[in-house]
């Protein structure tokens, strides 16, 4: 598995394109249509081209956006998801990892093929969720959600042993 630092530090390696790792599933033709759909803008900067089947990116140098669709999914855990809403009522469930070098990164949950967009802090200082939900639209457009993030307080949630 790729870390959040060697992902960015290969989005950043390349002059002009940004050179992107591609995920597993990434000739799936639904990740076809995730990035022939995405936005020409995330979070204000400009999307910019890619080196990878199933990759978009956004803005430029420490500041770069990185969508990789065709990752694995990931199964049940215990880490942080969370449900954004993009104020439509269109809703995305997120893994949500801090990873190094002030880098976040976003996983769809109960999506197949799965997401991840990687967000540096300093593209989106106050809320780095934002890069996600500028993605919601087309992810909900082309990959059907097939369960949900669930906790405390949710039908079905079981509390971990220990």
């Amino acid at each position: 598995m790729l870390s959040l630092t060697g992902l960015l530090a290969l989005g950043l390696a390349a002059c002009g394109t940004v050179r992107v790792p591609a995920g597993e599933a990434a000739a799936d033709p639904l990740c076809a249509d995730v990035v022939l759909g995405a936005p020409p803008q995330v979070l204000g900067m400009d999307r910019v081209e890619t080196s990878s089947q199933g990759t978009a990116a956004w803005g430029e140098g420490e500041d770069t956006v990185v969508m990789r669709c065709g990752v694995t999914p990931p199964g049940p855990t215990t880490e942080q998801c969370t449900t954004l809403d993009d104020g439509s009522g269109t809703e995305v469930d997120w893994i949500v990892r801090e990873g190094e070098g002030n880098t976040f990164l976003y996983t769809t949950y109960g999506r197949e093929p799965a997401i991840d967009v990687s967000v540096p802090r300093s593209a989106a200082p106050d809320q780095p969720s934002a890069a996600a939900l500028d993605l919601t639209q087309v992810i909900t457009r082309n990959i059907e959600a097939t369960t949900r993030c669930i906790g405390p307080g949710d039908e079905g949630y079981e509390a971990p042993e220990g």
